[in-house]
């Protein structure tokens, strides 16, 4: 049976959504696939999983059979760009890839990139709301969910900045 979950997290805090899957996964959710803030589960009671999320916008081949050399099972992805990962619960000497702090530096490094262009793209895109006001009601309504959406934007960044720090020490 497929169970749907509804969560949002944000890139910044891909620990909390592994830390999520794998309580799923110790209460006979597992992963089946994830579409947008959307995550479907397979149940099974006599399972359970670890699991892994790694950012990588060009995976290849060699990145996948990594994974699968060191025990973990590719489960999905999320706009090919979020990449998740599982490995049985009990198995013994398994540990996680790319954990080492160099490793998550450059991961946060790679998803700051790709923030920042899609940060920029949204404020050009918006350039038309203030060359064209007129203080109509829609624009108010757009302007404000744009507003709420870079203001996500700044919290993504400051959360980023906040663990490349850590990472740093």
């Amino acid at each position: 049976m497929t169970v749907k979950k509804f969560r949002v997290f944000l890139a910044s805090n891909l620990e909390k959504e592994e830390q999520w899957l794998t309580e799923m996964s110790r209460k006979g959710l597992h992963l089946k696939k994830y579409r947008f803030c959307m995550y479907y589960f397979d149940e099974n009671l006599n399972e359970s999983y670890i699991y892994q999320t790694d950012f990588r916008p060009d995976a290849e081949e060699e990145y996948f059979q990594l994974y699968r050399d060191a025990g973990w099972q590719h489960v999905g992805n999320a706009l090919n760009l979020f990449h998740y990962f599982r490995t049985e619960a009990d198995q013994s000497g398994i540990k996680k890839l790319y954990s080492d702090a160099e490793s998550i530096k450059d991961s946060y490094k790679r998803m700051i990139s790709f923030y920042i262009t899609l940060f920029l793209l949204l404020l050009v895109s918006q350039i038309g709301i203030i060359a064209t006001w007129n203080g109509y009601v829609l624009q108010y309504i757009s302007l404000s969910i744009v507003s709420l959406v870079i203001l996500l934007y700044l919290y993504m960044f400051w959360s980023f900045r906040n663990r490349m720090k850590f990472y740093k020490k």
